[in-house]
């Protein structure tokens, strides 16, 4: 593949990452000012996991977005991780409306779909961010601190 052309794929990826960590925010603005009353009554007793799961997806779009932004990819993992956990926790609460209706179907398999791209994001960070060279913890994060990530993957050909 052509040098400039790879760039710019790699670039393209790189704006869908902002843009899927800018959605998980939206969505976690969107669980704690406006959660469907639908969500709430399957709650019942247990409302302390609107906050909870919010507060996982504004950290996890939060820190994603700005790690992806910055090119600082330490941040991602967490976000990552941050992300899931809010993701699987309305994928549990949504699980519960499966089989009301079709659309509460289609919005569980996407939440569902979500939780694999973000883990699979997180993989990939976990292969692209670390230096085989590094063994130590504390070197790691040095090392990790120090690097940033850039447009477009060294490539050893």
């Amino acid at each position: 593949m052509p040098e400039r052309k790879r760039r710019a794929l790699e670039a393209t990826i790189r704006i869908i990452d902002i843009v899927a960590y800018f959605i998980i925010f939206v969505g976690g603005c969107y669980a704690l000012f406006f959660t469907p009353d639908s969500v709430q009554r399957e709650l019942s007793g247990a409302e302390w996991l609107v906050p909870l799961w919010a507060g996982f997806l504004l950290v996890g779009g939060g820190m994603g977005m700005v790690g992806r932004i910055t090119r600082i990819w330490i941040l991602e993992p967490p976000a990552d991780v941050a992300a899931i956990a809010g993701a699987a926790i309305y994928f549990v609460v949504l699980g519960n409306t499966l089989f009301q209706s079709v659309t509460a179907g289609v919005a569980t398999t996407l939440v569902f779909y979500a939780i694999i791209q973000m883990f699979r994001r997180y993989i990939e960070l976990q292969i692209f961010g670390t230096d085989p060279k590094v063994h130590s913890f504390t070197d790691r994060i040095a090392e990790s601190l120090r690097r940033r990530t850039a447009n477009v993957a060294a490539r050893e050909e």
